[in-house]
């Protein structure tokens, strides 16, 4: 079992799609994010978009978490979105997130994917200060961290302090000591669903306020932008190679998102 897991965690450090670097040293409880890498040029607008069976059935039950989060995180005044809008932002998110380009170009790594998934987590846990992305929501704990310290990184290196509460956690990261304790309590309450959903709603809100503050127009794509490589310049995105390539991947979720929160009796949203 312990050779198994040692070979799911390599796949993971070669994970060209989903696997983050090792954690940084970080002083003076600054984090940041670190770029992904690119996937390769191709052309096409869009993907065909692939959801899980199991993954469709947990983003149904999360409905209302997402909804409950858009209400407590969404600045309607700041974005130009109303509440149920932000979270088909988070549900576009959740969707892109848990299917990457690798997959798309080799369908036999679905297989793997979860396994990679768990690995990653089980690496964060193991107390020696990883910082592997953690799913549902494909967040690092370094990231995460900055959310609960109310931490909005700027274009021009300073740092906002705002306040952020993340429904449900129960860190306070002032009184962690160590980095891979800190880090270690994060991944495991970002990997419980609803804590995730709680997170990435803060996250975005994080983007709104950057986008704000910058003057920069607030969408759907921003938002995605963001989440993926902390940017909100247009131009910054289309200059950036796997932001660029996340917003069009992220577009062929929107519509599956969007259904997710209508119902028989509500009307469509209108394109955000």
């Amino acid at each position: 079992m312990r050779g198994f897991l040692t070979l799911v965690i390599v796949l993971c450090l070669i994970s060209v799609d989903h696997a983050g670097h090792l954690a940084q040293p970080v002083t003076n409880r600054t984090f940041h994010h670190f770029a992904r890498p690119a996937p390769p040029t191709r052309p096409g607008p869009t993907i065909e978009p692939f959801v899980r069976p199991d993954f469709a059935a947990r983003m149904r039950r999360l409905r209302d978490a997402m909804l409950a989060a858009a209400a407590r995180h969404n600045h309607p005044q700041l974005s130009g979105l109303s509440d149920r809008e932000f979270a088909v932002v988070m549900a576009t998110i959740l969707y892109n997130e848990n299917f990457g380009w690798a997959e798309e170009l080799a369908p036999s790594l679905r297989m793997v994917t979860p396994l990679y998934q768990v690995a990653q987590q089980y690496a964060n846990l193991s107390g020696i200060g990883m910082n592997f992305s953690v799913w549902p929501a494909n967040l690092r704990p370094s990231v995460a961290a900055e959310i609960l310290s109310g931490e909005v990184p700027l274009a021009d290196g300073r740092v906002l302090h705002v306040r952020l509460r993340v429904e449900g956690s129960q860190i306070d990261p002032s009184r962690y000591h160590s980095q891979p304790e800190l880090f270690a309590a994060i991944t495991a309450e970002i990997s419980h669903d609803e804590l995730a959903i709680n997170y990435l709603a803060a996250n975005l809100e994080r983007g709104i306020l950057r986008a704000a503050i910058e003057n920069q127009p607030i969408s759907w794509r921003t938002l995605a932008a963001w989440h993926n490589q902390g940017i909100v310049d247009p131009v910054a995105i289309r200059d950036n190679p796997t932001a660029r390539d996340y917003v069009r991947r992220a577009a062929a979720y929107l519509p599956l998102a969007r259904a997710l929160f209508t119902s028989n009796s509500q009307t469509n949203m209108r394109a955000i």
